[in-house]
C-alpha cells in the first residue's frame, strides 16, 4: 500500500515523508517518489525536524498498535491521522482527550465499504486507479508470487512485514 500511496500523493503535489524498516524498502520508497524516508525509530521526531517543527498535515498509518502514538505525535495542529491497517495489531481504545492535547487532531478509521457505497462510486474510484495504472503514472510493484498451496506462508510474510509491493497467489 505504501508504494502506491506515495505515488498517489506525489501526483497531487504533496511532499511525502515515509517510514520504512529496511534498506530495500528505503530504496523502493525513494524510487516511488518519496521526498524523505525515515526509519521507524523516533519517526515523529524526524517528521518534526523535516517540517521545521510544524508536523505533518496527514499521517497514513497501516501499521497500527506499534506506530499509533508516534503517528499522532507527528501531526501538526488540526492534523489528520488516517488509520487504515493494523499490521502490528489493533490500536487500544483511545481517550478523545489525546486528540485535544495533541492539537485538536482528527482521527479516522476508513473502510473500503464506506468509500465504495454504490456502483457509480465504485466506477469513479476504480476508473481513477485503473487509468493511472494503464497510462503508467501509477506503477504497481509485484513483490512476491506464491503458489496457492502456500497461501498460509504468504499471509505470515505479510503479517511479518517481510513483503514489498503486491503479493499474488497463483492458482
Amino acid at each position: 500500500m505504501g508504494l502506491l500511496l506515495i505515488q498517489m500523493l506525489k501526483s497531487r503535489g504533496a511532499e511525502v515523508i515515509t517510514t520504512v524498516s529496511t534498506d530495500e524498502k528505503e530504496q523502493l520508497a525513494h524510487a516511488a517518489g518519496a521526498d524523505h524516508v525515515v526509519r521507524y525509530d523516533r519517526f515523529a521526531q524526524h517528521v518534526r525536524e523535516i517540517t521545521g517543527g510544524t508536523g505533518a498535515d496527514v499521517v497514513y498509518d497501516g501499521v497500527g498498535k506499534d506506530t499509533f502514538d508516534g503517528s499522532l505525535d507527528a501531526l501538526r495542529v488540526r492534523g489528520t491521522l488516517v488509520l487504515f491497517g493494523a499490521a502490528s495489531g489493533p490500536v487500544p481504545p483511545v481517550d478523545p482527550q489525546r486528540l485535544n492535547s495533541g492539537g485538536s487532531l482528527f482521527l479516522t478509521r476508513p473502510t473500503i465499504a464506506h468509500h465504495l457505497r454504490d456502483a457509480a462510486e465504485r466506477r469513479w474510484r476504480s476508473n481513477e486507479i485503473f487509468t493511472a495504472a494503464a497510462d503508467g503514472s501509477l506503477k504497481v510493484r509485484i513483490g512476491a508470487r506464491y503458489p496457492l498451496s502456500q497461501a498460509a506462508q504468504a499471509h505470515r510474510d505479510l503479517e511479518g512485514r517481510r513483503t514489498t509491493g503486491k503479493v499474488l497467489l497463483v492458482p
